[in-house]
């Protein structure tokens, strides 16, 4: 059954994986309450979402296409108690290799959500090049891979705030990014919702960086004339 993303898609792996980033952030401290969350017991490790939220992401693969779970039956307790306030319009759906992209992912955010696994996997392992074109080349045998691309040449904000993450984790840059010109857009679109949450990710990755940084990486205020 074809997936038309709404208000009512509950998205389970999406709202835990949030809550724990929340609980944990610092930016976030005492702001923006947690939302409730679903029983990760039954949740994939590989999906796409854990592989963007979760610092510690294990699987040396990910997934991002889901299916619908018509059955109300098969929907975990704590959701299902809630998708009751929506009768006829609740959507609950699963991770699904054979699913829907209701995220619409593009080709650049897959090459660089492949960037992220390898950084997650490895730290070390990755080199980001340059380039006005697109890709990524992995070397199984030698375990690196490189990326090739730049911030101006990758397309969706997805893509852009991956590129932003893995420059300041790697690199220590954070030259590109300004947090009074959000990357992400105010949308109901499924893409600018996950976009939204991956930003607030992004931004409490730069602010532990700055309040971290090395004494000669802080501003010097200039002298006061007399």
């Amino acid at each position: 059954m074809a997936i038309s993303f709404s208000g009512y898609t509950l998205v389970p792996e999406l709202q835990h994986w949030y809550k724990e980033f929340i609980i944990k952030s610092v930016i976030n401290r005492d702001r923006i309450p947690p939302p409730s969350d679903i029983n990760p017991i039954n949740f994939p490790p590989q999906s796409f979402i854990n592989l963007l939220l979760n610092d510690e992401y294990m699987a040396d693969f990910y997934e991002y296409t889901y299916t619908l779970v018509s059955d109300f039956f098969c929907v975990p307790r704590q959701a299902s108690s809630r998708l009751q306030i929506y009768p006829g319009l609740w959507q609950y759906v699963n991770l699904d290799p054979t699913g829907d992209n209701i995220f619409e992912l593009n080709n650049h955010d897959l090459i660089m959500l492949d960037a992220l696994l390898a950084y997650r996997n490895d730290s070390t392992s990755l080199t980001i090049i340059d380039s006005t074109s697109v890709s990524i080349i992995t070397d199984t045998t030698a375990e690196f891979s490189i990326l090739y691309a730049s911030y101006d040449s990758l397309d969706g904000c997805l893509a852009k705030l991956i590129y932003l993450y893995l420059q300041l984790q790697i690199y220590g840059s954070y030259q590109l990014y300004n947090n009074l010109d959000l990357v992400s857009s105010c949308d109901m679109h499924p893409k600018s919702l996950l976009c939204n949450i991956f930003e607030s990710y992004v931004m409490d990755a730069y602010f532990k960086f700055m309040i971290n940084r090395e004494p000669n990486l802080l501003y010097q205020c200039p002298p006061t004339t007399p």
